[in-house]
C-alpha cells in the first residue's frame, strides 16, 4: 500500500534526526494521523445530516403543498358560503 510506504519512509527521514527532534515529530505526526480521523468522522457526520436535512425539507415542501390545497378549498367553500349568504338576504 502506498501510505504504508509513505509512513516507513517517512519514519526512516524521522529517525536520522536527532532523539529528541524525532520524538517531537513523531508526537505530531500522532497528532495529524488523530486528525485525520476526526475529519474523516465529521466528513461522515456532515454528509448523514445533510441527507437528513434535505429529506425534512423534502417532508416540509409536501406539507405546504398540502396546506395550500386546503387553503384553496376553503376559500372556495367560503366563496359559495357567501354567495348562498347574499341570496338569503
Amino acid at each position: 500500500m502506498a501510505l504504508e510506504d509513505v509512513m516507513v519512509n517517512l519514519s526512516e527521514f524521522v529517525s536520522v534526526f536527532p532523539a529528541d527532534v524525532s520524538d517531537k515529530i513523531l508526537g505530531l505526526i500522532l497528532i495529524l494521523k488523530a486528525l485525520g480521523v476526526v475529519a474523516i468522522f465529521y466528513f461522515i457526520y456532515v454528509v448523514v445530516m445533510g441527507i437528513f436535512t434535505y429529506r425534512r425539507i423534502k417532508k416540509v415542501d409536501q406539507i405546504e403543498e398540502k396546506a395550500n390545497k386546503i387553503s384553496k378549498k376553503v376559500n372556495s367553500i367560503d366563496k359559495k358560503l357567501n354567495k348562498l349568504l347574499k341570496q338569503k338576504s
